[in-house]
C-alpha cells in the first residue's frame, strides 16, 4: 500500500503569544490534561478534559463522573477512544459527480490517501487543533472554551473550515458527537448497566433546534417515581454578520452511522452523495448522538465557522428561553473573550517579568491550577467581621486520577470537596496574594482538629445559616417589597450558599433594587458559617504538620498578631468525629496466623448517636461531656494539645510517630505499613518544629500561663511525668517502656474526652510549661539522632512483633518489637533541613545528591531510593515498577519541597544550579511529553526499565508542587518573612531578593513582578548580578509613592511604618528597588 507522505516526527515549541503549541500532536507521546471550566461568581462551571489524540476533548460534564455529557473514560481508555467516541467532523469535497471523503483528526486507513500536517496550540483557557490537508486544500481548525456568566454551563465548539487552494470548493460538512450522555446517566449505569438504561434514555426539543437530552425518570428501584427536570443539550449555527440560525441537530445516530456500531466510518453519509437532513429519527430508547449538517461552497481562501454548545440546564424552558441570546451575533466572541480575561485576572496576581518568558507564563499556570484545587477567596466584607468564602475548589480529579471522587456545585459560586491535606497546603499562601484572607484558614483548619490530634479527610464547601432574622429583615425591606421579602425570608429557614441563594431570586423572578454582590455582602453579615467536613477514612499522621505552614505564612506577614493570634483569640475548637481510633487491645490481631495492626478506626455509636440529636454545628465538641455548649479555647491549647498527642504516638524504639489509625503519612502508598505497626520519623521532626515554635511565641510575647481544658491539664502532667522518667532511665527497654506508658495515657486522654469536655479549664504555669517542652525536645532531639546514619536521615520504620500475650481469641498484646528500617526516601532529608543551621542543611544537601535518591541521568531527585530490599507488605509503592508512581520516580511535589528547604537555607547557589534541570519550565519538552508550562505529578525516572519514558511527565497539574512552586516564588523575590517589627514594634518591610543575575531582562536589566497580588515591583539591577553572595547586587534605593501619592525615596532594603502598614493594605502600587 502506498501513501501521500509519511508524517513529521512531533515538535514542542512555546510562541511568542504565551501558547504552548505541538506539531503532530496525535504522533506525540500521549498526555492528558483538561481546561480549567471555571466560569465566574454567576456562571455554572464544568469540567473538560482533553488528550492529544483524535479531537481531543475525551470527556466533559458537570458536577461530577455521575454528570458526564461526553462519557467519563481514564486516561488509557480515553486515548484509545478518543477519535472514535469524541468529536467529530465528516467532510465530502467535490469534483464534479465524484467527492473524496475526508475526516481531519483521524489516524486510520483513510488518512494515509492525504498529505496532512496538525497542530495543538494550549493555553491557560482554551484549546485549539488545526489540521491542514495539502492534499484536499483544506485546513480545518477546531477552538474549544467554556462559557462563563451564565446560568448553565456549556463548553464551546468552533470549527472553522479553509479553502487553501485557488478553486472553489463544493463541500459537505458533518459535525458532532456520536454519543450525548442523558441527563440522570450516572457513571455506574454507563459503565455496568449501559444496554438496560437506554430504555430510560429520551430526547425532546427537537422543534426548536436545541435538542434536551434527559432521562424520562430516575431510574433507581424504588416506590417513588421522581421526573428529571434538568438536562443536557446540543446546538449548533453558522456565524453571520446580522443573524445567526440554529441548524436542526441529527440526533439519531442510526442515521448516520446505520449498523456501523462502532463508529468507524459514518457508512449512510458515505453512500448517499448529497446526504440529505434525514426524514425520521428515533430519539428514544438509545444512546443518542448530536451532529449539524452544513453544506457549502468556499472560495480561494474563504473561511466558514461552524459553532456548538454542548451543555447542561437545568430545565427545558430555560434553555429555549436562552436560544435567543445564544444565537445572537458576537455573543460567542463575547464570552470566549470574557473566559480568556477570568483566567488571566486570576493569573495577574502571580505577573512576572524575568528574562525566561516559559518562567513567567509557568508561574501563572501554577497560580491557576493552586486555585483550582485549593479555591479561590472571595470575601463578604462588613463591618464587624470579615467572611471568607472559597470558589472554584475541586478535588484532583483527572483522567490519570481516575481513582478520585472529584465533584463541585453546579451553581453560582461553585465550590467542590477536596482533601484535607491538599486544601490546606493549596491555601498556604493566600495571604500573600490577599491579606484580607487573614487568619481565616488557620481558624478553619484548626478547628476540623479533633481532641485525638486528627481530623476529617474531606473538606467539604461552606454553607451560611441566618441568624438575625430581623436585622436582615429590616435590611431586605430597604431594597424590595414585603411580600417579596417573605419569600425570600422562608427560603433563608434553611441553610444556604451564596450561589444557591442567586439562583432561587433569579428563577423565582425576584427584583432588588441593588446588585447581587451588595445583597449577598448584607445576607452573610447576619449569618454565620458552617463549615462542612466528612470523616472519609482513616486517620493520616502527617496532616497536622501542614497547620504550622498556615501559621508561620501568616505571622510572616503579620508579625504584630503573634499575642492575638496564639494565646488571646477565643474562636477555637475542636471537630467532633463519628470516628474514634481503637486503643491497642483492640486494634494489635492475628492475621492469617501473624500479628498485625489492623482495622484500627471504627465508628463510635455513642457518639453518632449524640451529634446526630445536634441541630447546630453538630460536629463542634460540646462541654458537660458533648451535652453541654461549643467549646471555645485559644490556638495555645490546640497547639498543647497536639503536642501531647504526637509526644505519645512515638513508635515503641523511639524514633517514628506511629501510623496507630490505618494510614501513613504523605506518602500514601505506604499504604501497608501501618499493619507493620509502621512509623515515621518526617512527623517527629515535624513535632520538633511545632514544639520549638510554641517556645518561641511564649518567649516573644512574655505570655506566663495558659488555660486549658482541665482533661488537658492532666494529660501534660502525665506526658511530663512519663519523659522525665524516661529520661532517667539508662535501660535498653525505656522506648519500649515509654511507648506502652505514654499510649495508656493517651488512651484514657481520648476514652475522657470521647464526647467532650467538663467545661471546666485549669492553668497552666510557665514553669510547668518549661519543664514539658524542655523533656519533649529532650525525647524528640533523641529520636532523631537515632534515624540519621553518616548525615542523612531514614524516614520509615516498620516494627516486628517478636513476642506478644495472647488477650483473646483474635487479638493480642506486643510485649516485644524489632524495628527494621526501610530505604532512604527525599522526604525526611526535606523536613530534617526545616530544623537545623545552614551549615548541617549542606551537608544534608551534598550527603542526598551523593545517595540513591539522585537521579544521575535526569540530574533530579528522586522520591525514594530503590525499594527491592522491602517486602511488598509495605504497600503499592513496592509493586509498582521502579521508576513509575511513587517508586523511585520524580515525585514533583516532594521534589518542589525539598527545593523550597534547598532556597530557604540561603543555599543560593545549589538551588539556581538544581532548578535549571528540576523545574518543569526548563525541561526538553520532547522529553517531558506534555506542555512545559504544566506541571505533572511525577516524571519518569532513569529507574524505569523503558528508556523511552525516562523524564516523561504523567497524571496532569492538580499536585501539590503548585503551591511549593509558589513558595519558591514568593522566597526569590522577597526572601524570608519580609514584614518585621523594629526594637519599637512598629512594622517594617524588608526586600530580600534571592535572584539569579539570568533572571533579569538583558534589555532593561530588570526583573518584575506583582507583590501581594496588585503592586508592581521592579529590581533595577545594571549588572545584573546575583542579588546574593559575597559579591552579589545589593539594594540600594527604593522609591514609590505613598498612599497620598507623595514620592518618596529610602537609602537601604527596609521601608519603615507607615509606608509598610500601606504597603501591606495595598494602597501603594507601584516600588522601584534599585541595587548595586
Amino acid at each position: 500500500m502506498t501513501t501521500k507522505s509519511k508524517r513529521e516526527n512531533p515538535k514542542y515549541s512555546l510562541n511568542k503569544s504565551g501558547e504552548f503549541v505541538i506539531s503532530e500532536f496525535d504522533n506525540a507521546k500521549p498526555f492528558a490534561s483538561f481546561l480549567p471550566g471555571i466560569a465566574g461568581k454567576y456562571g455554572i462551571p464544568m469540567w473538560a478534559f482533553y488528550v492529544n489524540r483524535g479531537q481531543a476533548i475525551a470527556s466533559f460534564g458537570t458536577r461530577d463522573k455521575d454528570h458526564a455529557i461526553m462519557e467519563y473514560f481514564p486516561a488509557n481508555k480515553s486515548w484509545e477512544f478518543t477519535q472514535t467516541l469524541g468529536f467529530r467532523t465528516f467532510i465530502k469535497v467535490f469534483k464534479g459527480k465524484n467527492f473524496s471523503f475526508y475526516e481531519p483528526f483521524r489516524q486510520d486507513l483513510n488518512s494515509l490517501n492525504y498529505k496532512r500536517t496538525n497542530r495543538m496550540e494550549i493555553t491557560s483557557y482554551d484549546l485549539k487543533i488545526t489540521e491542514t490537508n495539502l492534499t484536499l486544500g483544506l485546513e480545518i481548525e477546531v477552538k474549544y472554551f467554556t462559557i462563563p456568566n451564565e446560568p448553565f454551563a456549556a463548553l464551546a465548539r468552533q470549527v472553522t473550515i479553509k479553502n487553501l487552494s485557488s478553486a472553489p470548493k463544493k463541500i459537505q460538512l458533518l459535525d458532532g458527537m456520536p454519543q450525548i450522555v442523558p441527563f440522570g446517566t450516572n457513571n455506574w449505569c454507563l459503565k455496568k448497566m449501559g444496554r438496560t438504561i437506554e430504555a430510560w434514555m429520551a430526547v425532546e426539543n427537537l422543534e426548536n433546534h436545541a435538542p434536551f437530552y434527559r432521562l424520562t425518570v430516575d431510574p433507581a428501584d424504588r416506590p417513588q417515581v421522581i421526573h428529571i427536570k434538568e438536562g443536557n443539550f446540543y446546538l449548533g449555527f453558522t456565524e453571520e454578520e446580522d443573524k445567526n440560525t440554529l441548524i436542526k441537530p441529527i440526533v439519531d445516530p442510526e442515521a448516520i452511522f446505520e449498523n456501523i456500531s462502532d463508529f468507524s466510518y459514518p457508512k449512510l453519509f458515505i453512500e448517499k452523495t448529497n446526504f440529505p437532513y434525514p426524514a425520521g429519527q428515533f430519539g428514544k430508547n438509545k444512546m443518542p448522538a448530536g451532529f449539524l449538517l452544513l453544506d457549502l461552497t468556499l472560495n480561494k481562501g474563504q473561511t466558514k465557522t461552524l459553532s456548538a454548545l454542548a451543555g447542561y440546564m437545568d430545565n427545558m424552558p430555560g434553555l429555549n428561553a436562552s436560544l435567543k441570546k445564544i444565537t445572537t451575533p458576537g455573543y460567542l466572541k463575547q464570552k470566549e473573550e470574557e473566559n480568556r480575561k477570568l483566567v488571566e485576572d486570576l493569573q495577574q496576581e502571580i505577573h512576572t517579568e524575568s528574562a525566561k518568558p516559559e518562567f513567567n507564563l509557568y508561574a501563572k499556570q501554577t497560580y491557576l491550577d493552586n486555585i483550582l484545587r485549593g479555591g479561590y477567596p472571595v470575601i463578604f466584607e462588613n463591618s464587624t467581621t470579615n467572611k471568607l468564602f472559597y470558589l472554584y475548589s475541586r478535588k484532583h480529579g483527572d483522567l490519570e486520577r481516575d481513582y478520585n471522587r472529584f465533584q463541585f456545585q453546579s451553581a453560582y459560586f461553585s465550590q467542590g470537596n477536596g482533601n484535607y491535606r491538599d486544601v490546606n497546603q493549596n491555601r498556604r499562601s493566600n495571604t500573600w496574594f490577599n491579606p484580607k484572607v487573614g487568619d481565616e484558614n488557620i481558624i478553619t483548619f484548626l478547628n476540623l482538629l479533633q481532641t485525638d490530634g486528627y481530623n476529617p479527610l474531606i473538606v467539604k464547601g461552606v454553607h451560611f445559616i441566618l441568624d438575625n432574622i430581623d436585622g436582615f429583615k429590616n435590611e431586605l425591606l430597604k431594597n424590595i417589597d414585603g411580600q417579596i421579602a417573605e419569600i425570600i425570608l422562608k427560603e433563608l429557614k434553611k441553610p444556604f450558599t451564596p450561589g444557591e441563594i442567586i439562583i432561587f431570586l433569579e428563577q423565582n423572578k425576584l427584583r432588588l433594587k441593588i446588585s447581587h454582590d451588595e445583597f449577598l455582602k448584607i445576607l452573610i453579615s447576619f449569618s454565620h458559617m458552617q463549615q462542612d467536613a466528612e470523616h472519609g477514612e482513616g486517620f493520616w499522621i502527617d496532616h497536622w504538620t501542614y497547620n504550622l505552614d498556615l501559621i508561620e505564612n501568616y505571622l510572616g506577614l503579620f508579625p504584630e498578631k503573634l499575642k492575638e493570634l496564639i494565646f488571646e483569640k477565643k474562636v477555637f475548637t475542636y471537630y467532633d468525629n463519628t470516628h474514634i481510633v481503637k486503643p491497642r487491645s483492640q486494634r494489635y490481631v492475628l492475621w492469617e496466623g501473624l500479628p498485625k495492626q489492623l482495622h484500627s478506626v471504627t465508628t463510635d455509636e455513642e457518639k453518632k448517636e449524640l451529634i446526630s440529636q445536634r441541630n447546630h454545628l453538630p460536629h463542634l465538641i460540646r462541654t458537660q461531656y458533648g451535652k453541654g455548649e461549643i467549646y471555645y479555647t485559644t490556638l495555645a491549647e490546640k497547639l498543647l494539645c497536639l503536642l501531647a498527642n504526637k509526644i505519645t504516638s512515638l513508635d515503641p524504639s523511639g524514633c517514628g510517630i506511629e501510623m496507630e489509625a490505618d494510614k501513613p503519612n504523605w506518602f500514601d502508598s505506604l499504604n501497608g505499613l501501618p499493619a507493620l505497626s509502621g512509623s515515621s520519623l518526617c512527623e517527629t521532626i515535624e513535632l520538633k518544629r511545632l514544639i520549638l515554635f510554641f517556645i518561641n511565641s511564649i518567649e516573644k510575647t512574655g505570655v506566663e500561663s495558659i488555660l486549658v481544658a482541665e482533661e488537658l491539664h492532666d494529660f501534660l502532667k502525665e506526658v511530663a511525668k512519663l519523659l522525665k522518667d524516661w529520661q532517667a532511665q539508662n535501660i535498653n527497654e525505656r522506648d519500649f517502656i515509654y511507648w506502652d506508658q505514654s499510649n495508656t495515657a493517651k488512651e484514657e486522654f481520648r476514652l475522657k474526652t470521647k464526647l467532650g469536655f467538663s467545661g471546666i479549664t485549669r492553668e497552666i504555669k510557665l514553669e510547668c510549661l518549661k519543664e514539658l517542652w524542655q523533656a519533649a525536645i529532650f525525647k524528640v532531639e533523641n529520636a532523631i539522632s537515632k534515624s540519621q546514619n553518616n548525615g542523612i536521615f531514614t524516614a520509615y520504620f516498620m516494627h516486628e512483633i517478636k513476642d506478644y500475650e495472647k488477650i483473646s481469641a483474635s487479638h493480642i498484646k506486643p510485649l516485644k518489637f524489632i524495628q527494621k528500617k526501610l530505604p532512604l526516601f527525599l522526604e525526611s532529608q526535606m523536613h530534617a533541613m526545616r530544623i537545623y543551621d545552614q551549615k548541617t542543611a549542606k551537608n544534608i544537601y551534598e550527603k542526598t545528591k551523593k545517595s540513591l535518591l539522585f537521579d544521575k541521568k535526569l540530574k533530579m531527585y528522586k522520591v525514594t531510593a530503590p525499594l527491592a530490599s522491602m517486602p511488598e507488605e509495605i504497600g503499592r509503592c513496592r509493586v509498582f515498577t521502579p521508576g513509575w508512581l511513587e517508586n523511585e520516580s520524580i515525585w514533583l511535589h516532594m521534589e518542589y519541597k525539598y527545593l523550597l528547604e534547598i532556597l530557604k537555607q540561603g543555599l543560593y547557589e545549589e538551588f539556581y544550579a538544581d532548578i535549571k534541570n528540576t523545574f518543569i519550565p526548563f525541561q526538553p519538552a520532547s522529553r517531558y511529553g506534555r506542555s512545559i508550562l504544566e506541571n505533572s505529578s511525577f516524571i519518569v525516572s532513569s529507574a524505569f526499565p523503558n528508556a523511552k519514558l525516562h523524564g516523561t511527565g504523567f497524571v496532569s497539574r492538580l499536585s501539590g508542587s503548585t503551591v511549593e512552586l509558589i513558595s519558591i516564588w514568593l522566597a526569590m523575590n522577597v526572601g524570608k518573612n519580609p514584614f518585621y517589627l523594629d526594637n519599637e514594634g512598629k512594622l517594617n518591610l524588608r526586600f530580600a531578593p534571592a535572584l539569579a543575575g539570568w533572571l533579569f531582562v538583558p534589555k532593561t536589566n530588570t526583573y518584575s513582578f506583582n507583590f501581594l497580588s496588585n503592586i508592581r515591583v521592579t529590581y533595577h539591577n545594571p549588572g545584573r548580578k546575583n542579588t546574593f553572595g559575597k559579591n552579589g547586587a545589593k539594594i540600594q534605593k527604593i522609591s514609590f509613592s505613598d498612599a497620598n501619592g507623595s514620592p518618596v525615596e529610602i537609602n537601604g532594603d527596609s521601608i519603615p511604618s507607615p509606608y509598610a502598614l500601606q504597603i501591606r493594605e495595598q494602597l501603594i502600587k507601584k516600588i522601584d528597588i534599585y541595587l548595586r
